[in-house]
């Protein structure tokens, strides 16, 4: 939870709500934890292989019909 999703939810409770019923995932990425782990993986040795790919991270909202 950022300062700016906080004060988001305090500010428009029903949108927050909302958008986060709208996540597959059941709640919002953390920009800290779900995508900056994933940068840290792209940087290490396990991946000098991996080039041109798009990774997405998007709590499954592409997996939706």
């Amino acid at each position: 939870m950022t300062a700016q999703l906080e004060n988001f939810k305090e500010a428009y409770p029903e949108a927050y709500e909302k958008n986060l019923k709208a996540v597959p995932m059941g709640r919002f990425g953390d920009p800290e934890k779900d995508i900056g782990r994933v940068c840290v993986h792209l940087g290490s040795p396990d991946f000098k292989y991996m080039s041109a790919e798009t990774l997405t991270l998007e709590g499954g909202m592409g997996q939706r019909p």
